[in-house]
């Protein structure tokens, strides 16, 4: 069971990578709006959301985000019911 949960926060994990390559190539964008968007798709975090002027692009990030946060917690570990044979 733990080696389950396990491989799947490493799944998770590997495929916020797969959003942005890397925080570190978020950082290095010139544009504050596209960068905190980018944070937030990393990080999956609507902190960075609030940070965007741009309405339009803030109601994509958190509606992004949501999304998210919505896949990790739906795809969580959850036990299978027992089936009786």
């Amino acid at each position: 069971m733990l080696k389950q949960v396990c491989f799947l926060v490493m799944l998770v994990l590997g495929s916020f990578r797969a959003f942005a390559g890397d925080m570190a190539e978020c950082s290095k964008l010139e544009d504050q709006d596209k960068k905190h968007y980018c944070l937030a798709s990393y990080a999956g975090s609507a902190t960075f959301c609030d940070k965007i002027k741009n309405g339009e692009m803030r109601r994509d990030c958190m509606f992004k985000v949501v999304r998210i946060q919505r896949e990790v917690t739906y795809k969580s570990a959850k036990p299978k019911p027992a089936t009786e044979e």
